[in-house]
């Protein structure tokens, strides 16, 4: 599995989709936050696709994925990567409840308006 996420290192230059090159510096100039938190980017040649501070990054998910027995940053951002990669399963509608919604629908319309 190629990696989705990365925690950026504060070192590596900084691609961005359109293809812009950046330097650290630059990085940090135009996100001023990484000068103070570890901030989440794309992983991969095209880096800059993603700029998120990580513990908002990883609060964005604590209440579907259980990180517990995750022990570094790395494996966190994994373990997002496989949740938003992983399909969630089809709900089912019986026909009995599509008709019965729609039955419902009727009802609602069909009643007097208030004065």
């Amino acid at each position: 599995m190629s990696r989705k996420y990365q925690i950026w290192n504060k070192t590596d230059n900084i691609i961005t989709p359109i293809g812009e090159v950046l330097t650290p510096a630059q990085w940090k100039e135009r996100h001023p936050v990484a000068n103070i938190m570890d901030v989440v980017i794309g992983g991969g040649a095209v880096n800059g696709s993603h700029c998120m501070i990580y513990d908002a990054f990883k609060e964005m998910y604590e209440n579907v994925i259980d990180f517990s027995d995750c022990t570094t940053k790395q494996e966190v951002l994994d373990k997002i990567q496989e949740y938003e990669e992983t399909p969630s399963p089809e709900i089912h509608i019986s026909d009995e409840t599509r008709i019965a919604d729609a039955l419902e629908d009727l009802v609602v319309l069909n009643m007097p308006d208030e004065e």
